[in-house]
């Protein structure tokens, strides 16, 4: 492999790894809200505040609206 071969992929590295810094910065302040399943098929939430460090679980969609709605929209 030639020196401009490998500095074209370290370059190219370089920036997918920079690219990738910034999003995780720029996300990592955001609420994070996600869906597990359990073996049953029957689902449940997560929510993550990565700013005050609260988290919650719940049994339903309806049940995350709320709560989210109550900690982050009634101010």
């Amino acid at each position: 492999m030639k020196i401009v071969d490998k500095w074209l992929l370290l370059k190219s590295k370089l920036q997918k790894s920079w690219y990738s810094l910034i999003t995780v910065m720029a996300s990592s302040s955001q609420l994070q809200v996600w869906q597990n399943h359990l073996a049953n098929r029957d689902c449940y939430w997560h929510a993550y505040d990565p700013m005050t460090g609260r988290s919650a679980c719940f049994g339903s969609e309806a049940e995350m609206r709320i709560w989210i709605e109550t900690h982050y929209y009634t101010k």
